[in-house]
C-alpha cells in the first residue's frame, strides 16, 4: 500500500521515464551478468583443461627423464655379465659394484678410487645435471663419488635417504639442500639387485641439480603470471619459481592455504583468485600444481564489462530526451479526460470528451466517458430502485416460506392423531386415551409455538417419542421403537418439527400396513462437520422407480420451495428439506435410501456446529 502511494504521487510522464530506465538498465545488467557468468564459466572450464594437459604432460615428461636415468644406470649397477657358457668365469670380472656389495668388512684405497672412477665416470660421460652419487650397501657401507670428505658419515648423516629402509621400487625424494655439495638437489634412489641371487644388494642415491629440472618447467609456459610448482606427499615444496621455497613444509610458506584434494578448482590465495590445477606422479608420488590468477585469464570481462557501461550511459541519454516527448503525446488526451472526470463528479454528466475516429485506446476510452455520462443518470436511479425492492421481496418471500411450511405440519398430524383416538375410543373404552390425548395436548403446544426456528435435538427427541407411545398403544404387542443417540448429539440445535414428521412417515407406510408388526429406529452420529439423523423401519420399501423421482424431486426442493409443496403427497418430507434447505444451504436436508422388502432410511443432514440459538444461514 505504501508503494501504491508513493508511485501514485507522480505524473505518468515520470513514471514512464523511470520504468523505461528501469527496463533498460536491468536488461543490460542482466546481460551483462549473464555474460560475466557464461564467459567466466568458460574460461574456468578452458583454462583447466588445458592446465590438467599441460601438467599430465608436464609429469610424463619428468617421470620418463627418470625412468631413462634408471636404464642409464643399469649396466652400470650389473657390471659386465658372465657368459652362459662359461660358468667358472670369476667374480672379480662379474663387476665392481656387484662385487662390493657382496663383499664384507671396510673398503681398501685402491677398491674405493676404482668406484669413485666408475661413479664420475659415468656423470662426466652421461648426465651434468648429476651433482652426486652415493652407492650404498645392504649392510650400511657407503661410497660417494665425492672425494676428500673430511668426515663422510658426518656428510651423508643429513641427507634424506641416510638411514631409512631400502625399497625395491625406485624412490623419488623431495628438493633438500645436499650435505656434500650444499646445493638444492633432488634424490633419486635406484634399487639395486644382485646379478647373482636377484635379491636386493643396495642402492644407488642420485642427487640431481634443482636447477636441470627448472629449464624442464620454465620451458612449459601458462601464461603471463602462471606458474607450475611441485610439492611432494608429505607437503615439502620440490619446485617453486621462488628459490627461497624449495625444500620448505607448504604449511609454513605463503601456500599454506592452498588445497590440493580435487584436480581443479578456483582458490583464494593471499586475497588473489588463483585458478589451481594439479596432476599427481605415481613414479615421484607429487603432485605437479598450475596456478594462474583468475582475472588473467578472464580479461576479456573488463572490455564486456565497459561496453556494457558505454551502452547504459546512451541509453539513458536516449531515454531522458525522447521519453518525456513521447509521453506528453500520450498524456494530453488523458489529462483533458482527468477534468472532465472532475466536472462529472460535481454533477455534471452532460460534458463529453472530444475525440478522433480510430483504433487508438485512449480515443476510445473518449468514445467509452462519453457514452458513460449519458447513462449514468437513468442507471443511478434504476439500480437502486431495484435492488432495494429485490431485496425486499427475497426477505418477505423467504420468511413467509418458513412460517408456511412450519404451519402445513399441524393439520396432518391432528388429522393422523384423532383417528387414532377414535379407533382406540371405540374399540377398547380404555382409560389409556387418556395418555392419548395428555401427548396430543403436549405436542400440539410445542408444535403452536413458531417464534423460535431451531431447537435441541433432545427436545426433538422428547415430542417424537410421545407420538410413539401413542402408537405403542394403538400397537402393544408388536410395535416397538428405539433411539440410539449420544448425550454429546443432544444439545446439537436443528430446525423445529424436522424429525416427528419422518418417524410419522415410517409410522404410516412401514408400521400401519403389516397391523403395527414393524420397528421405527433413530440414530445420530456424525460425519466431518456435518451431524446425520436417520429414521430406518423395517417396512417394504419404496419401489426404485419411485424412490429415484423422489429424491430427484428433494434436489431441487429449495429452488422450488413455493406453493406447489401444497399438493406433494409426501408433504412431511418435502416440508422438512424444504426448511433444512432454506436455513442451511442446498447441501444440507434429506436423504432418502430404501431397500425393495427390507425397510427404510431417511437421513437428515444439518452442520455439526450449529449451537447457537436460533442460528442459521441461507444459501
Amino acid at each position: 500500500m505504501k508503494w501504491g502511494r508513493w508511485v501514485n504521487r507522480y505524473s505518468i510522464q515520470t513514471k514512464l521515464v523511470i520504468l523505461l530506465l528501469t527496463a533498460t538498465l536491468s536488461a543490460i545488467a542482466l546481460t551483462g551478468a549473464f555474460s560475466q557468468y557464461f564467459y567466466m564459466k568458460a574460461a574456468k572450464k578452458d583454462f583447466f583443461q588445458f592446465a590438467d594437459d599441460a601438467s599430465f604432460r608436464l609429469n610424463r615428461q619428468i617421470e620418463l627423464y627418470f625412468q631413462q636415468m634408471k636404464i642409464s644406470v643399469s649396466s652400470l649397477l650389473a657390471g659386465p655379465l658372465p657368459n652362459r657358457n662359461d660358468i667358472a668365469r670369476s667374480a672379480e670380472s662379474v663387476g665392481i659394484i656387484q662385487n662390493w656389495l657382496v663383499s664384507e668388512g671396510p673398503t681398501s684405497p685402491s677398491r674405493l678410487a676404482d668406484l669413485q672412477d666408475v661413479l664420475n665416470n659415468y656423470i662426466a660421460l652421461n648426465y651434468s645435471e648429476v651433482d652426486s652419487m652415493f652407492l650404498v650397501a645392504a649392510d650400511g657401507r657407503i661410497v660417494s663419488n665425492l672425494q676428500n670428505l673430511d668426515d663422510p658419515a658426518e656428510a651423508y648423516r643429513d641427507e634424506p635417504w641416510y638411514g631409512s629402509q631400502m625399497s625395491e621400487n625406485l624412490q623419488v625424494l623431495p628438493t633438500h639442500r645436499s650435505g656434500p655439495t650444499g646445493k638444492a638437489v633432488i634424490s633419486l634412489v635406484l634399487p639395486i639387485f644382485s646379478t647373482d641371487s636377484m635379491k636386493l644388494a643396495g642402492r644407488l642415491v642420485l642427487n640431481l641439480r634443482i636447477s636441470e629440472l627448472e629449464k624442464t618447467i620454465v620451458r612449459s609456459t601458462l601464461a603471463k603470471k602462471g606458474y607450475f610448482f611441485i610439492v611432494s606427499k608429505d607437503g615439502t615444496i620440490v619446485y617453486h619459481p621462488d628459490s627461497g621455497l624449495l625444500g620448505k613444509p607448504m604449511g609454513e610458506t605463503e601456500l599454506a592455504g592452498l588445497k590440493l584434494d580435487r584436480s581443479s578448482s578456483v582458490q583464494t590465495i593471499q586475497g588473489t583468485q588463483m585458478l589451481v590445477s594439479s596432476s599427481r606422479s605415481e613414479l615421484a608420488d607429487w603432485k605437479l600444481v598450475a596456478m594462474v590468477p583468475f582475472e588473467e585469464m578472464a580479461s576479456g570481462v573488463k572490455v564486456a564489462r565497459n561496453a556494457a557501461l558505454a551502452a547504459i550511459l546512451i541509453l539513458v541519454a536516449i531515454v531522458l530526451v525522447l521519453v518525456p516527448i513521447a509521453a506528453r503525446r500520450f498524456t494530453r488526451p488523458l489529462r483533458q479526460l482527468k477534468r472532465l472526470m472532475e466536472q462529472a463528479e460535481r454533477g455534471k454528466l452532460d460534458v463529453r470528451a472530444d475525440v478522433v475516429p480510430g483504433r487508438d485506446e485512449i480515443q476510445m476510452l473518449g468514445h467509452g466517458y462519453n457514452r458513460m455520462t449519458s447513462r449514468l443518470g437513468e442507471l443511478i436511479d434504476t439500480v437502486g430502485r431495484m435492488k432495494v425492492n429485490e431485496m425486499n421481496i427475497l426477505l418477505g418471500q423467504k420468511e413467509a416460506m418458513i412460517r408456511a411450511l412450519q404451519n402445513q405440519i399441524n393439520p396432518h398430524l391432528l388429522y393422523n392423531t384423532l383417528e387414532i383416538i377414535n379407533s382406540l375410543a371405540y374399540v377398547e373404552k380404555n382409560e389409556r386415551i387418556q395418555v392419548i390425548a395428555k401427548n396430543l395436548g403436549d405436542y400440539y403446544r410445542y408444535t403452536a409455538s413458531i417464534k423460535e426456528p431451531f431447537v435441541t435435538l433432545r427436545e426433538e427427541l422428547e415430542h417424537a417419542g410421545k407420538y410413539l407411545e401413542i402408537v405403542k398403544i394403538r400397537f402393544p404387542r408388536h410395535f416397538q421403537s428405539r433411539f440410539y443417540v449420544n448425550e454429546k448429539y443432544l444439545e446439537m440445535r436443528i430446525v423445529k418439527c424436522s424429525l416427528q414428521p419422518l418417524v410419522e412417515n415410517a409410522v404410516k407406510y412401514a408400521v400401519e400396513p403389516k397391523r403395527g408388526s414393524g420397528t421405527v429406529i433413530v440414530s445420530a452420529y456424525h460425519e466431518q462437520q456435518d451431524l446425520v439423523i436417520e429414521v430406518a423401519d423395517n417396512g417394504d420399501g419404496i419401489p426404485a422407480d419411485k424412490l429415484e423421482e423422489l429424491n430427484r424431486r428433494l434436489d431441487g426442493i429449495a429452488a422450488e420451495a413455493d406453493g406447489k409443496l401444497g399438493g406433494s403427497p409426501s408433504l412431511g418430507i418435502a416440508n422438512v428439506h424444504a426448511r433444512i434447505a432454506l436455513q442451511h444451504g442446498p447441501r444440507y436436508g434429506l436423504t432418502i435410501t430404501s431397500f425393495e422388502g427390507r425397510g427404510t432410511v431417511v437421513s437428515i443432514r444439518v452442520p455439526l456446529d450449529c449451537r447457537a440459538e436460533g442460528t442459521g444461514h441461507d444459501e
